[in-house]
């Protein structure tokens, strides 16, 4: 009677337990479509990054130079090893319109950095291969090399070039060749770097007000070597003054000692409405760099 029992039980428990079963597999596709479209979703969010980029794109847009940023297509990339440093490419139609380099700040907020327009962003790879084929490195743009980006500051930021068992340092901006190897850089510029602890972007501080005079030769005058008293810039005021009045003005920096010279022509400014000023140099396009970092990196500015 017992075993009768327990073979009645057997019968009427498998359908049953068959008929979950289908009915649970069944919902499986359902419940991992689901997932799937909530992932979707979430990685289509910007990121705490991507909304400030979004924020200073949107009120420098405001000013001519800048105003095709916010139509263009920025792209968000890790700048060198040990810099918790971002670069922000922008493009449109295929081609560089500029760029900006944002730094992590220790509370978790970001920092901007410089920025710029013109046809060669930093690190513009166009510009690296043509250097490389101009001086005669490679033979052509379809030619194996590896490229690994440095970034310390904006006048030691450069390109780690590879081919074959050589290795060539290229300035980020200009292309030009360096006197370096990967021993000088290292030691100039240790990676065991904390994070960015400038000033954040505090209340949303916006540009006030912007100026950019024509270009001219940085080596006209030698003011540099002929022992000239250089020009007084921690009075901010001073420096806007004599742009203002289109006068030229000069800045010179060693960032690897007496083995590299820079000499940029000065040609104008932006103001920000916290203080902050961005001296605007011609380079490959006009590049706008925090007064702070240029005096904080030993450079001097010459009439």
């Amino acid at each position: 009677m017992f075993s009768r029992r327990l073979y009645r039980l057997r019968a009427y428990a498998l359908p049953l337990i068959a008929m979950l079963l289908i009915l649970f597999i069944g919902s499986m596709p359902a419940l991992a479509s689901t997932s799937s479209v909530a992932l979707s979703q979430a990685s289509q969010l910007p990121s705490k990054l991507e909304q400030q980029v979004k924020a200073w794109v949107e009120r420098l847009a405001e000013q001519k130079p800048f105003k095709d940023w916010q139509s263009a297509d920025p792209q968000i990339e890790a700048l060198g090893p040990g810099t918790h440093s971002w670069l922000v490419l922008f493009t449109k139609e295929g081609k560089d319109i500029g760029y900006m380099v944002v730094h992590a700040v220790t509370d978790g907020s970001f920092q901007l950095g410089e920025y710029g327009t013109g046809p060669y962003s930093l690190f513009s790879q166009q510009l690296m291969k043509q250097s490389l084929i101009d001086s005669g490195l490679i033979t052509g743009e379809d030619q194996a090399i590896t490229a690994l980006k440095h970034y310390a500051h904006p006048f030691a930021a450069a390109w780690e070039i590879t081919i074959g068992p050589e290795t060539f340092w290229l300035d980020a901006k200009t292309g030009e060749q360096l006197p370096l190897d990967a021993e000088t850089w290292h030691r100039l510029f240790p990676e065991n770097k904390t994070e960015y602890s400038g000033a954040k972007d505090k209340d949303g501080q916006r540009p006030v007000s912007l100026r950019v005079n024509e270009s001219f030769d940085a080596y006209e005058k030698l003011t540099w070597l002929t022992k000239e008293a250089p020009f007084p810039v921690k009075d901010a005021g001073k420096l806007q003054k004599r742009l203002n009045n289109k006068q030229h003005l000069r800045y010179v920096t060693e960032p690897f000692g007496d083995a590299m010279l820079y000499a940029v022509p000065v040609v104008g400014y932006q103001r920000w409405s916290n203080g902050r000023m961005d001296v605007a140099i011609d380079m490959q396009g006009t590049r706008f760099i925090p007064l702070d970092a240029m005096l904080s990196n030993k450079g001097l500015f010459y009439r």
